[in-house]
């Protein structure tokens, strides 16, 4: 478990981290985006309301104090007539971009005539893998002065941008998990401490309750033995036998908590489920209720013997305690259709199951009977069980799920084959 809260601790630290840069620097990158076309937009209009000419005191007034006499050779424009009639570009001014770009833009003078004649006087064109944004104005019928410019040096600073940001973003998560992987230790420390603190003392305490219990245990039986073999001293018994199972399954709870402590090896699984089944044949017998047992033979799977015996036992004994009387236990252990998996299903006949929350079955200490009463008659748990089921089936690599429908409980547990 501190293994698991130390990678979650990490994985949302970094997915924090990664959240706060990307927004961060997406929203920079818009910024910077929206800035240029801006840029693009006013330069279009001083140049298209001046004819052609990029005049200095209008460029200060829309572009701020950044814009001087030098500024204009980073804007790479050119000026031209449009006929949308006859779908013809003639340049006017060629002075300030390269030829290939205008024969870029000359290429899609059929898409801008277009354009032009559904009113749309401004917007971006590509060409060849490159960005034109124009600005046109209606000259007469069928004809338009049209500026274009080229915001690839606009958005130069953006891209590079990008870039950084992709570099910083990636180099900047690498170094933080590095150092979250070094710190971790040290940020959970305090679980861990408490952790193995209630660790010890459950098994501490397990261990300490067990004398007191065998004393009583062994009084009782004297009392027996002397002839005083009465009602209370019969329910003393059964309650020592309640407390003892209690403080084991506790103190197996508490073992089974870490799952790297087990070793898991390749196990029949076949053989240890047969052989829990079998254990519970004259139970189920003697309480009146058909038991169906189907094994597939030879299925094997990664896992701890004792505990995957212990697993099955856990099953199959909540199944027994649980089923309607007169009612239907059934074990199955079969392959899955595409052969990968092993799964086991145990079944019971439960016809008051509709409406309880069967994802909670495997909360510790959790019982149907909300206050928790004990009564030996109908074989209550303790509500560890189930938990100590799914914490086995965790350390085993498999998924367990719990579901009611037409009266029949089914737990389901699933495990990769070895083959």
């Amino acid at each position: 478990m501190i293994k698991k809260i130390r990678r979650r601790f990490i994985w949302l630290a970094t997915l924090s981290l990664f959240l706060v840069m990307f927004f961060s620097f997406s929203s920079l990158i818009g910024i910077s985006l929206f800035e240029s076309s801006h840029e693009a937009d006013q330069v279009l209009f001083i140049i298209v309301k001046n004819n052609g000419q990029l005049d200095e005191v209008q460029a200060k007034k829309r572009l701020g104090d950044q814009y001087n006499k030098e500024g204009i050779f980073k804007y790479r424009y050119f000026t031209a007539n449009i006929n949308t009639k006859k779908q013809t570009l003639t340049v006017i001014d060629a002075d300030h971009i390269i030829g290939y770009s205008i024969n870029s833009v000359s290429s899609r003078k059929k898409q801008i005539s277009m354009r032009l004649s559904a009113g749309q006087l401004r917007g971006t064109i590509h060409s060849n893998g490159v960005r034109f944004r124009y600005l046109a104005k209606k000259i007469s019928a069928n004809k338009y002065y049209i500026c274009f410019i080229d915001l690839s040096p606009l958005m130069q600073s953006a891209l590079l941008l990008v870039r950084y940001a992709l570099i910083f973003t990636f180099g900047g998560i690498l170094v933080f998990v590095i150092i979250m992987a070094l710190l971790a230790d040290k940020a959970i420390q305090p679980i861990r401490d408490a952790y193995d603190k209630q660790r010890r003392f459950i098994t501490n305490a397990g261990h300490e309750l067990k004398t007191p219990l065998a004393v009583i245990s062994a009084n009782a039986e004297m009392e027996e033995l002397l002839g005083n073999d009465d009602e209370w001293n019969e329910s003393t018994k059964e309650q020592v036998v309640r407390m003892t199972g209690l403080i084991n399954q506790l103190i197996t709870l508490t073992r089974m908590s870490e799952p790297e402590e087990l070793v898991l090896s390749k196990v029949n699984f076949s053989e240890i489920t047969k052989e829990s089944a079998d254990s519970f044949k004259s139970v189920l017998a003697k309480d009146n209720k058909k038991y169906v047992v189907s094994i597939d033979p030879d299925l094997y799977i990664n896992a701890e013997q004792r505990s995957l015996l212990e697993l099955v036992n856990i099953l199959i004994d909540n199944a027994q305690k649980y089923c309607d009387p007169k009612g239907e236990v059934m074990v199955v252990l079969a392959k899955s259709r595409l052969n990968q998996n092993v799964v086991l299903t145990v079944t019971n006949s439960y016809k008051n199951g509709a409406g309880i929350d069967t994802n909670r079955f495997f909360e510790r200490f959790y019982r149907e009977d909300e206050s928790h009463h004990y009564d030996q008659k109908q074989k209550n748990g303790f509500g560890i069980g189930l938990s100590m089921a799914q914490d086995l089936v965790a350390a085993f690599g498999g998924k367990i799920n719990a579901s009611w429908s037409d009266g029949v409980m089914n737990f389901t547990v699933t495990f990769k084959r070895v083959h």
